[in-house]
């Protein structure tokens, strides 16, 4: 008797975890399919990032005129 109780109330715990899951993704499921569309539609298209020269900023922040070397310069 006690195994029909729980296989009862195992069946009306996964009949409410299943319509919970149902009732979120009956309003998920358009904008995911939606998004997916779109991502795929994007990927017909390349587009590519704008690469940023890294020597000349490199050399803008590495002015050797600023530098003082410590080595040459007399210390008071």
């Amino acid at each position: 008797m006690y195994n029909i109780i729980k296989t009862f109330r195992f069946a009306i715990v996964l009949i409410f975890v299943f319509s919970i899951i149902f009732l979120f993704a009956k309003y998920l499921f358009l904008p995911i399919l939606i998004f997916i569309l779109l991502i795929k539609f994007l990927g017909y298209f390349k587009f590519n990032k704008i690469k940023k020269n890294k020597k000349k900023e490199s050399d803008k922040n590495h002015d050797d005129s600023n530098f003082i070397d410590a080595e040459y310069e007399d210390v008071d």
